[in-house]
């Protein structure tokens, strides 16, 4: 598995973890989840992650749960599996949690990302 973090300004993080093949993830080949977390003195508080949790055909896309309710799925709405869409879907869902004043650190921080299918 690999993950870590990459830093988007003093208060936001994303972490990444890739895990390794399975062939149970039928496009990127792995799973994978990509959290924002807002640091906070003594710890990390989660705000949302992205996932590719669903093998079930058809289900392979991306999707975002948000902290507040963590079992429903907000999908991206994106209708291809291309990896540059996602993330900047990734980057719109970021900057509307964040703030538009945010969006150069948050970009630098998404493009910084690994597709999964590596």
């Amino acid at each position: 598995m690999k993950r870590g973090t990459i830093p988007i300004n003093k208060n936001f993080e994303i972490e990444y973890r890739y895990y390794d093949k399975n062939t149970n993830y039928k496009y990127f080949n792995r799973k994978f989840e990509i959290y924002l977390l807002e640091k906070k003195t003594l710890r990390k508080n989660y705000v949302l992650h992205m996932d590719n949790c669903e093998t079930t055909s058809g289900k392979w896309s991306p999707h975002i749960h948000k902290a507040e309710n963590v079992n429903k799925k907000l999908y991206f709405g994106v209708s291809t599996l291309n990896w540059g869409d996602i993330k900047n879907n990734f980057l719109d869902c970021i900057v509307d949690e964040l703030g538009e004043k945010n969006r150069t650190h948050a970009k630098k921080a998404v493009t910084k990302l690994m597709s999964p299918k590596i």
